[in-house]
């Protein structure tokens, strides 16, 4: 599978696939390879909407690929209503670096829930690595819920923001600064440098209300453009300043241990939740069931009741 990017495009869509023979035979692939993983730079990256995410990933990707890295690149996609597949299409947005033969991008469509996408996503990567790249970018949908479920799979999570975004996002602000380890103010050219270094000034401020969650880093907000690629170094060199603190404290291998027991209990959830929806006598019952608590003819709380009860039998 080494550096054959059309065998890992394959076993990714076999790990995505809901047939549970697809699943054994990728998920067998992932069992041979995942001993020697863990090596790779693993790098989340999420911003709110409009902050250029897309454009950012092409070029900070394709100057660590011109420096010889190996760069995978993971972007989940929401899902369409109708198709289920990825609505977005990242190929699409990021046209320079998909042609690039050190590089490997895969959209993946978020199937309107965040268990799939964080199991799989952490396969894929396990995979990705075992094909030869050394660097695997996971690009969020946004801001939400999926930002942690993103972070608590990779190594370092940086959160691109924008100069001058508005009060009306500062709740979500909040939210997603306490899950950086580090903050892109983005767009950073042009009339806009200068508003951009006063908000890095800001998050900054913000940052240091914040607990650091590592003994051996605290958080840094940095300016950048990813059009003019003004940043994009330094930003590449916080993230190997992480690691290497996080290694020589132990909380990088503390982390990734925590995450691999995370790993392991949403497997279980999801496991369990398609148990329950395969169960022969679930199937039979759940049309009438929600039918019945679509006419209020019966209260959620006892359909559930009934069909938990069913799957028990």
């Amino acid at each position: 599978m080494k550096h054959r990017r059309h065998v890992l495009a394959q076993v990714i869509s076999l790990l995505e696939s809901r047939l549970p023979e697809h699943r054994r035979r990728a998920e067998a692939v992932v069992r041979r390879v995942l001993p020697n993983t863990g090596k790779a730079q693993r790098i989340g990256i999420s911003g709110v909407p409009g902050v250029g995410k897309s454009t950012f990933i092409e070029h900070f990707a394709g100057r660590l690929a011109d420096q010889g890295h190996r760069v995978a690149v993971l972007a989940v996609d929401p899902s369409s209503l109708k198709s289920g597949g990825s609505i977005m299409g990242d190929k699409t947005r990021m046209p320079g670096l998909c042609r690039r033969p050190e590089v490997f991008i895969r959209p993946s469509a978020s199937g309107g829930t965040l268990g799939g996408v964080t199991t799989r996503t952490r396969e894929s990567m396990a995979v990705c690595e075992a094909a030869g790249f050394d660097v695997i970018i996971v690009e969020t949908v946004g801001v939400g819920q999926s930002e942690t479920a993103v972070a608590s799979m990779v190594d370092f999570f940086l959160v691109l923001m924008l100069a001058g975004a508005g009060d009306e996002i500062q709740g979500i602000k909040k939210g997603i600064l306490e899950m950086a380890d580090a903050v892109a103010v983005n767009k950073a050219d042009g009339d806009n440098v200068e508003r951009a270094e006063e908000a890095r000034k800001d998050y900054e401020s913000a940052l240091s209300l914040i607990l650091p969650p590592y003994r051996a880093w605290r958080p840094v907000v940095l300016t950048c453009s990813a059009r003019t690629g003004a940043g994009l170094d330094e930003i590449w060199e916080t993230i190997r300043r992480h690691r290497t603190a996080l290694l020589a404290s132990g909380e990088l291998g503390a982390k990734q241990r925590k995450q691999s027991v995370a790993w392991m209990w949403d497997l279980v959830a999801e496991g369990l939740r398609e148990r329950f929806y395969r169960h022969p006598e679930v199937e039979k019952a759940f049309r009438e069931t929600a039918a019945q608590v679509a006419a209020g003819k019966c209260l959620p709380t006892e359909a559930a009741l009934k069909l938990l009860s069913l799957a028990d039998g």
